[in-house]
């Protein structure tokens, strides 16, 4: 099968494609440098917002997946990422559409869909997300809606929308992937309440395989894990380390009190803040009980212990010498 993939740069694409190449696929990766060439793919370069780029990239492909994204947990509306979410959604749907492509895969987020309420079953019929407007889970819900509606008898369509991914190869690392390492280095001070569900990158990365050629078209499918609080998250990391790591719990009130602090230090520093009130949001208001039946029958997705994925990724920063 021949596949144009968007954001294969990034951490589930470290992981897809060489599951993608393993079974032979031919593989036309969109990318912002230059890379080194690699059997079996094609890297080609420009804007996902320019109609004849993104002509060119879908053309005689057989599938495109869909995962570049601008990611962002600002506590104001941001119209530059709500933008090239929708739009590049958008335009490479259309061109799908006119290009003759089979199957479009988009991967969106669990932050499409409305968390509350918090310990009621949630499952692909919920609703969007009735948060703030022109937020990373604004465009989300707005490119998943945009995706599905695009799926007919010209362009199979389908979303999958992971929870947290953690795991190994996070080369960068990820946001979740530098708090492990910093929660084993010692250097978080404190811990926010609550919680967030986790999923294995790699079994993410292997329902992705599975969704080029299972699944129903037109439907969304929830891949998410296990949910865990950050302080029994905390506990795993010490117990795999072997050495007691001790994280008092702040109080909310305590947390979001401090952020007027937290912003001047980040102006201060020109760094980004410590937190934000999303982000703090997504911790406090995240669902418990999130069902992954569906993507289980349809896809074969197969999420397993969290334990076991802190361990492998713990071994895994040690071996390329991220974390000692």
């Amino acid at each position: 099968m021949k596949i144009a993939i968007t954001g294969a740069m990034g951490y589930i694409g470290s992981v897809l494609t060489p599951l993608l190449l393993a079974q032979g696929h031919q593989l036309r990766i969109h990318a912002r440098k230059t890379q080194a060439p690699v059997t079996g793919v094609t890297y080609v370069y420009g804007s996902l917002l320019d109609p004849d780029f993104v002509a060119a990239f879908v053309q005689d492909m057989d599938a495109v997946i869909h995962m570049a994204a601008v990611i962002s947990v600002s506590d104001t509306p941001d119209m530059d990422a709500f933008h090239f979410n929708t739009a590049t959604t958008r335009l490479l749907t259309e061109v799908a559409q006119r290009s003759r492509v089979r199957r479009f895969l988009l991967i969106s987020s669990i932050t499409a869909y409305e968390q509350a309420p918090y310990d009621m079953p949630m499952d692909e019929t919920r609703p969007y997300t009735q948060g703030m407007r022109y937020s990373y889970d604004h465009s989300k819900a707005v490119s998943q809606e945009t995706a599905l509606a695009a799926n007919g008898p010209s362009l199979e369509v389908l979303v999958l929308a992971p929870t947290a991914v953690i795991g190994p190869f996070d080369q960068r690392p990820s946001l979740i992937g530098d708090a492990v390492i910093r929660i084993y280095q010692g250097k978080i001070p404190a811990i926010f309440p609550g919680g967030v569900d986790f999923v294995d990158v790699r079994q993410v990365a292997n329902a992705i395989v599975q969704a080029l050629t299972a699944g129903t078209p037109g439907q969304a499918y929830i891949l998410s894990g296990e949910w865990m609080t950050l302080k029994t998250l905390s506990a795993h990391i010490a117990r795999i380390k072997g050495k007691r790591i001790f994280l008092p719990v702040v109080p909310l009130w305590l947390v979001m009190g401090s952020l007027p602090l937290v912003r001047a230090w980040a102006r201060l520093t020109g760094g980004a803040p410590y937190y934000t009130r999303q982000s703090v949001y997504n911790l406090t208001r995240s669902n418990r009980k999130i069902d992954n039946s569906k993507a289980r029958r349809e896809l074969g997705f197969q999420p397993g212990s969290l334990v076991n994925t802190l361990q492998d990724t713990i071994a895994w920063f040690k071996e390329n010498r991220m974390l000692s």
